[in-house]
């Protein structure tokens, strides 16, 4: 039905100014060899292009690289996802992945095996209250997304440098990450993101709290379990001590303890011990007139269950928007990895 109103403008939906993205993200920690691999490809097929990233820590040394490449408008045609130097292959839906890398100092060759199923974000619990984007945005995250443990297998091998010509084998944690949707990463307040793997099990703990939902924080997550996933309803963020969002985190120089409790009841307790972090790779955004960072994080540490004294590695990711001036070419969110950096 036609109403006066209608002859006017109308409100536009906040997706109008969002773009839409397909993300894979990859973690994966060799605890042996003190080695922390990071994979990140987003593809924008509204900007005709795919970010590209690969990200080492060894030995305390971080090398980037990122590379932009045209993607094509159909994304379904776009397989293997790949550019010139970072191939992705799915070789058994949901148990098997692949990803080879090519550098200029670094090659890697790194398979990814499941060690649970994923867990489907839309399966959890809605957030109270309703989002201006709907019911997807009464999800922790306000777009596709789900998730699932992996155990990593795989080699790198250096081609430059002291080291050249020598090949290491990795093995260990690892975990996946793919989403897809409209999102606008600059309208995020902040967000934890835990992944903890244990002997028997994988914990998964995720809080954002962001522009689209005024509700407060959204909680969401699972543990895996020989048994099935089970979804979280609550998590205790109350330790984190980085939260000042007129500033960056900081020298994030002790631990941080996280309350978990699922749909059922079941708790952890689970410690990140992030000071003795086997590395830290960043995954800052800025904006276009360099007045907002979201300044973001993943640190690959050890945990423990403070319940049972267990340990665990994994990788425990943060994030939070900080605003100001020229933020985004202060000092502190300035890269200051070894870059393997392609030019657009």
């Amino acid at each position: 039905m036609i109403t006066p109103q209608d002859d006017r403008p109308h409100p536009v939906p906040p997706q109008a100014f969002m773009v839409w993205k397909e993300n894979w993200v990859f973690p994966a920690l060799d605890r042996r060899n003190r080695i922390a691999t990071l994979f990140h490809i987003s593809l924008r097929p509204g900007q005709g292009e795919g970010i590209f990233t690969a990200k080492f820590t060894i030995d305390g040394e971080e090398h980037r690289y990122v590379g932009r490449s045209p993607v094509p408008r159909d994304l379904t045609q776009f397989q293997p996802v790949a550019n010139e130097r970072l191939r992705f292959d799915i070789v058994i839906p949901g148990q098997r992945f692949r990803i080879r890398f090519d550098g200029d100092d670094i090659a890697a060759d790194i398979t990814y095996d499941a060690r649970f199923p994923a867990w489907d974000f839309a399966d959890g619990p809605l957030a109270p209250g309703e989002s201006v984007l709907g019911d997807i945005g009464r999800h922790v995250f306000p777009y596709n997304h789900y998730e699932q443990s992996l155990t990593h297998t795989g080699t790198i091998r250096f081609l430059t440098g002291p080291r050249a010509g020598e090949t290491v084998d990795l093995s260990g944690f690892a975990c996946r990450d793919h989403s897809w949707g409209w999102r606008e990463d600059l309208r995020f307040d902040f967000h934890h993101w835990l992944c903890a793997a244990f002997e028997d099990r994988f914990i998964e703990g995720s809080v954002m709290q962001e522009d689209f939902y005024p509700h407060g924080p959204k909680v969401g997550g699972w543990i895996s379990t020989p048994a099935g996933n089970e979804a979280m309803a609550a998590i205790d963020t109350r330790d984190a001590y980085w939260m000042d969002p007129t500033g960056p985190f900081g020298p994030l120089d002790r631990d941080v303890r996280y309350r978990l409790t699922t749909v059922g009841g079941r708790t952890a307790n689970i410690i990140a011990h992030i000071p003795k972090s086997y590395g830290r790779l960043y995954l800052d955004a800025r904006s276009r007139d360099r007045a907002t960072v979201y300044h973001d994080v993943q640190i690959f540490c050890d945990f423990t269950d403070a319940d049972t004294g267990e340990r665990g590695e994994g990788v425990l990711e943060i994030g939070k928007r900080v605003q100001g001036a020229g933020v985004a070419d202060a000092e502190a969110f300035r890269p200051k990895a070894k870059a393997m950096v392609q030019p657009r």
